[in-house]
């Protein structure tokens, strides 16, 4: 698989290089077998034609076996060209020497072509000088030979060899100039693709980071808060069995801790030992938890955490808050697949207004929790009849046949100032707010200028590119191609019947090489515009071919041209090619066939059919199909070569994207935890030891201080990772709305001006959202050397006019005028019921940050 879009078109480049090798053999073959009296009577001729065959087929064998060109191929090829050129008036008749329609040309062409591919510009030069000097000279010989070279007129060998030369140098020029354009492409697809790889990554670290933020709270507020508050609250702890319950809670807080410190946390698909696990904790702490059923699961890994989680947060509830002892605990499987989870207990229940809105509890230990893996808590309950909980979580559906199934965007968390115990609730599902989360994953992947960061839109831009530079560089080369055809033209006015019409046919010619290489060159041509082309070519070609007299013969040395020998056989190809570039297969596929089929009549109903006319048309139909090898070959497996390269790329970058992610969450958990590692652990391994006692009122004191800095730390969240920005992040928490933030890369790294400008204008964008209570919006900040990028998404709920439809424009910049411009830009789009605000901002290398 090519590593990169440069090697895939190398390896397309030496495929079609081999397939066009094949083609001259096939030709080469049936040249002698038309040409089999000629040669039974040369025997010199049939080596070098079975000599060529031979180094044909190594060509061919080496060229499909390796994944580049083998640099020995090139000297090779061009030796054997050269040497068939030079001594051509030994290995061709006569009436052939010099002219293109003859093998000698067609490996002349392809060495011209691989030639082109692979030396350097000057190398390239010399190339062709040695094959022009070597046409040139076996033409020569063969005209000093001739019992009397003026009988031939302007069809002497010399002649034929000059219109010879003229092709291949103008086929060297041409495959030069496409093979430079596709490089191009070729490079600037790995750039944009490494780019949006980068972004991709960028996205899957952040992604990652967010999860491990969100899991790094919960188990801090599920273990150490709740052991910190209820030593602070002396709660149980009267007797030995109450300290000894203590101790147990902080053995398992600082258990917890050191597991995600060491990254050590046990995976299990099967939901009966987590579940046991939790009936075991919730019954040391004093709680009785009735098991009514608890079959084998087999549960994604993040799922099985997820629901076990959860579940010893609701039983840690109902020993705190319902005043009973006793809960019941059920699990059963789902009819569709998945899991079902309810905790009921009959104790005093509550309302959802009664409950402070800084309890942390339900909003990100369970709600949370479901709907990032795809699940749904729904709790029920009212004062006096007790609470119910149910925790769902579905399967997916399977993914489509031969379709690739979309990597899930992770669903933003609840938000995080929210009832600890609420009333007959649901939280919000994975469907309501994964269009939020993916929108902003949508917007933060995309570059400049519209690519786009998914690896299958990737593939997809990277063929639109190849097909696009494909098509231009044929319809630029067709003119270009069809000019050299001036200089043929004087030479068969000679055997024209009128020479005013023969003179007349090349300008109509011209006029539709014009007409289909611009439409083209704008847009893929459209099956009317390309039946009508060809059909306009093959008429000019019947006018020109009916033109020529034959009144000499074609047999003789110096006879002139067959009705096909005539300069709009080599025009047909290049229109052939603008139909496989704009992949009308069908109407390709037809125009090939009338072509040859059109020619097949030409030279059948000529006043001469001998070997001379035959090897003509076999030369014709195979320039045509040559040609058509290196348009209709190169574009589906470039097509084919972009779906490998961004398929690789995809699995490099996530595996890329792991690694980082697994450093990231390191570093982070390092960095998160460094705090409670350093001062809550020691005191809560005091008191596991019994060297502090939990019940002196100092002890008590100092753990409700800590339990309160890390509440603090919980209900901001993010105000503090986002430095600056912070503060209008916990403001608007303050007021309801609930921000889910998203970081990739480190907002120190956002230069100062820029950071000024930010922290202005966000109060006010964040203002624009209605605050329904809900979690409805995401803060996506992308920020690198090269700039950096915020994304705002909420749902567009509000009516016309409203700030959900009409947020508030940029405040007044406390920078100069003249910097606005290249300092922000904002833009706004409404799809699908979301507003998504983008900001960006260069780099400002000209600016220092004095942080």
């Amino acid at each position: 698989m090519p590593a990169n879009a440069h090697q895939a078109l190398d390896t397309v480049a030496v495929r079609t290089f081999a397939a066009m090798r094949a083609l001259n053999i096939a030709f080469l073959v049936a040249y002698v077998v038309v040409w089999r009296s000629w040669y039974t009577a040369h025997p010199a001729g049939l080596a070098a034609a079975v000599v060529t065959v031979l180094w044909g087929t190594v060509f061919v064998t080496v060229a499909l076996t390796r994944p580049r060109l083998v640099r020995l191929l090139v000297p090779g090829n061009v030796a054997v060209a050269v040497g068939v050129s030079a001594g051509a008036v030994l290995f061709l008749p006569a009436q052939s020497v010099g002219g293109s329609a003859t093998w000698v040309f067609s490996a002349a062409a392809h060495a011209a072509i691989v030639a082109s591919w692979a030396c350097r510009r000057r190398v390239l030069v010399a190339v062709v000088v040695l094959m022009v000097t070597a046409l040139v000279g076996g033409a020569a010989i063969a005209q000093v030979t001739m019992d009397d070279p003026a009988a031939g007129g302007n069809h002497t060998p010399l002649a034929r060899a000059f219109a010879a030369c003229l092709l291949v140098i103008a086929i060297a020029a041409l495959f030069r100039l496409a093979l430079t354009r596709l490089s191009a492409i070729a490079r600037l697809a790995d750039t944009r693709l490494g780019i949006a790889a980068a972004q991709r990554q960028a996205a899957a670290v952040a992604a990652a980071r967010l999860r491990d933020e969100r899991e790094r709270e919960r188990m801090l507020h599920d273990t150490v808060l709740n052991t910190l508050t209820g030593i602070a609250w002396g709660g149980g702890t009267r007797d030995r069995s109450g300290i000894a319950l203590t101790a147990e809670q902080c053995r398992y807080a600082i258990d917890a801790v050191r597991t995600m410190l060491d990254g050590t946390a046990s995976a299990t698909r099967d939901l009966t030992e987590p579940m046991l696990r939790v009936v075991s904790v919730a019954a040391a702490r004093g709680l009785r938890v009735d098991v009514a059923s608890l079959p084998t699961t087999d549960l994604p890994e993040e799922v099985v955490r997820a629901v076990a989680a959860a579940a010893q947060e609701l039983l840690a509830n109902v020993r705190r808050h319902a005043g009973t002892d006793h809960a019941t605990l059920t699990v059963t499987n789902r009819p569709g697949g998945g899991v079902n989870v309810v905790v009921d207990d009959a104790g005093r229940g509550f309302a959802a207004d009664d409950v402070p809105d800084d309890r942390l509890g339900l909003a990100r230990s369970v709600h949370a929790r479901l709907a990032e893996v795809g699940g749904q808590a729904t709790i029920s309950s009212a004062p006096g009849h007790g609470t119910s909980v149910r925790l769902r979580w579905p399967a997916p559906a399977p993914a489509p046949a031969l379709a690739p199934a979309p990597a899930p965007a992770p669903a933003p968390a609840p938000a995080p100032a929210g009832p600890d115990r609420a009333g007959a609730s649901t939280a919000p599902g994975p469907l309501s707010r994964g269009k939020t989360a993916g929108k902003v994953l949508e917007a933060a992947g995309r570059l400049p200028g519209g690519v786009p960061a998914a690896a299958g839109t990737s593939a997809t831009e990277l063929r639109d590119s190849y097909a696009a530079v494909l098509r231009r560089t044929v319809a630029f080369a067709a003119p270009a191609w069809f000019g050299c055809t001036a200089v043929i033209v004087p030479f068969t006015l000679p055997s024209a019947r009128s020479v005013p019409l023969a003179v007349l046919c090349w300008p109509a010619m011209a006029l539709i090489v014009a007409a289909a290489a611009r439409t083209s060159y704008r847009r893929p041509l459209r099956r009317g515009e390309a039946v009508a082309a060809i059909t306009l070519a093959l008429a000019v070609t019947v006018v020109v071919a009916l033109n020529v007299t034959q009144a000499h013969g074609a047999t003789g040395a110096g006879g002139p041209p067959s009705r096909i020998n005539t300069w709009p056989v080599l025009v047909l190809p290049v229109l052939l090619a603008l139909l496989a570039v704009s992949r009308l297969l069908v109407a390709w596929a037809f125009a090939i066939i009338a072509t040859i089929a059109v020619l097949g009549v030409l030279v059948l109903a000529g006043s001469d059919t001998g070997p001379l006319a035959l090897a003509q048309l076999l030369a014709a139909a195979n320039s045509q199909i040559a040609l058509q090898i290196m348009v209709a070959m190169g574009g589906p497996v470039l097509r084919r070569t972009a779906d490998q390269v961004a398929r690789a790329l995809e699995e490099e970058t996530a595996r890329a994207a792991l690694e980082q992610s697994a450093r990231a969450v390191r570093a982070d958990r390092e960095r998160g935890l460094a705090t409670i590692e350093q001062e809550v652990l020691p005191l809560l391994e005091a008191v596991a030891d019994g060297l502090l006692d939990p019940r002196d009122p100092a002890v008590r004191d100092r753990c409700g201080q800590r339990a309160a800095a890390i509440r603090r730390a919980l209900v901001t969240g993010a105000g503090q990772t986002l430095g600056e920005l912070g503060p209008a992040v916990v403001e608007a928490r303050a007021r309801g709305l609930g921000v889910e933030v998203r970081l990739a890369g480190e907002p120190g790294r956002i230069p100062a001006p820029v950071r000024a400008r930010l922290a202005d204008i966000l109060p006010g964008l964040l203002g624009a959202a209605p605050a329904t209570g809900a979690q409805q919006v995401v803060l996506t900040l992308i920020c690198d050397d090269t700039g950096g990028r915020l994304f705002l998404t909420y749902p567009a709920t509000g009516p016309a006019g409203t700030a959900a439809s009409q947020p508030s424009p940029l405040p007044p910049s406390p920078l100069p005028p003249e910097d606005e411009e290249e300092l922000l830009s904002l833009r706004r789009d409404v799809d699908d019921s979301q507003v998504c605000l983008e900001i960006t901002w260069p780099a400002l290398s000209r600016q220092t940050d004095p942080r």
